[in-house]
Order: C-alpha cells, then sequence, then structure tokens
C-alpha cells in the first residue's frame, strides 16, 4: 500500500497511456480476412506519424508541470483520437476510391472502438487529475 501512495498521478497516466495503444494490435478493418485479410491498427496509422505522436504525447504526460504543458498533453491525446477516427473512416479499399461512411462503419471491428474507447479514458483520466 505504501507504494501506491508513493506513485504520481503524472505516472499513472502515462501507464494508463502506454495500454491505450494495445488496441491498435486488434483487427481494425476488413470486409472478408480470406479475400482482403485483416487490416490491425498498426497497418492502417502511418507508422511514422503514430511514432512521433506517441513519443510527444508520452513525453508531454511526464513533463507536464504547468498549465501550458498540461495543455499540449491533452491536445496530444485529441490529435489520438483525431487520428483514429480519420485513419478508420479512410482506410484503403482495393478497387474502391470514393468514400463512403456506411461502408466504413460496416467494416470497422472491435479494435478501431477499443482505440477510441481507450484513449478517450485515458483523456478523461487527465483531465481529470
Amino acid at each position: 500500500m505504501r507504494f501506491i501512495r508513493n506513485v504520481k498521478k503524472k505516472d499513472i497516466a502515462a501507464l494508463a497511456y502506454i495500454i491505450s495503444l494495445l488496441p491498435l494490435l486488434l483487427p481494425w478493418c476488413y470486409f472478408d480476412a480470406e479475400i482482403d485479410g485483416i487490416k490491425y491498427g498498426t497497418d492502417i496509422i502511418n507508422p511514422k506519424v503514430f511514432i512521433v505522436l506517441a513519443v510527444a504525447t508520452f513525453l508531454s504526460l511526464m513533463l507536464a508541470e504547468s498549465k501550458k504543458a498540461r495543455g499540449v498533453a491533452k491536445l496530444c491525446l485529441l490529435i489520438h483520437a483525431a487520428l483514429y477516427i480519420f485513419c478508420a473512416l479512410f482506410w484503403y479499399v482495393p478497387l474502391m476510391t470514393d468514400f463512403n461512411l456506411l461502408l466504413s462503419l460496416e467494416a470497422a471491428h472491435s479494435g478501431v472502438y477499443l482505440s477510441l474507447l481507450s484513449i478517450g479514458l485515458v483523456y478523461l483520466l487527465y483531465r481529470k487529475n
């Protein structure tokens, strides 16, 4: 119990953020697994953009002491949610070039929703502190 009292709130937020990245390893979007293959979150999101955003978010969570730095951390968490939504709606579909919202939502699987839920919970946890 003494260890739990010594843990800072920013450490809990950083750990929750790391855990919130795990749904990226789940299936995100596909129609038929045998025909077009399963698209995971790591396949859909641009790795370079994601790595930069993840490092910036983690560092901003760990180093946030002032009110402005906490605002940057909140902004990074909101950018994560926007990136997830954008990638889920505009993922590449072979032989289809037009945007179809219903088709994108139909092809979205548990990884998308768990990623959005987990990053939303981290945002609420961090905002409350």
